[in-house]
């Protein structure tokens, strides 16, 4: 028979545990220099090309306030499932990755040595409004 002292200190220690790995574990958010100037270069282009008729600076603005402490994955989702309106999904998922990387460049996110990577990591990143 278990005693109860020992399944105390197991739970005890278990959860530890799991507060340790959360606090490894911390989200970064789009503040954190998440992308890199390469991939803000080139989501211009795109975004010259694919999405500037349409949607302007502040329809971005407002739009990341809508997404305000989501993951940066759902956004990235949904702009690749949804734009073009003229043909969602047309672009290759690194141009997707790239006009992003323009867009929170655009209202004032920093860029740094990581590289946006919706394979890694991306759903950890959090939205923050500009």
């Amino acid at each position: 028979m278990i005693k109860p002292q020992k399944i105390n200190a197991s739970v005890l220690v278990l959860t530890g545990l799991l507060s340790v790995q959360s606090l490894l574990a911390q989200e970064k958010t789009v503040n954190d220099g998440v992308f890199t100037q390469e991939q803000v270069n080139a989501g211009q282009v795109v975004y010259d090309s694919q999405c500037r008729t349409c949607h302007n600076k502040r329809f971005y603005r407002d739009t990341l306030r809508s997404w305000n402490n989501q993951p940066l994955l759902y956004l990235w989702e949904t702009i690749m499932g949804t734009m073009p309106a003229d043909n969602p999904g047309s672009l290759m998922f690194e141009e997707y990755t790239d006009v992003i990387a323009f867009i929170l460049h655009e209202q004032g996110f920093p860029a740094g040595e990581s590289k946006l990577d919706p394979d890694n990591g991306m759903e950890q990143i959090s939205i923050l409004s500009p």
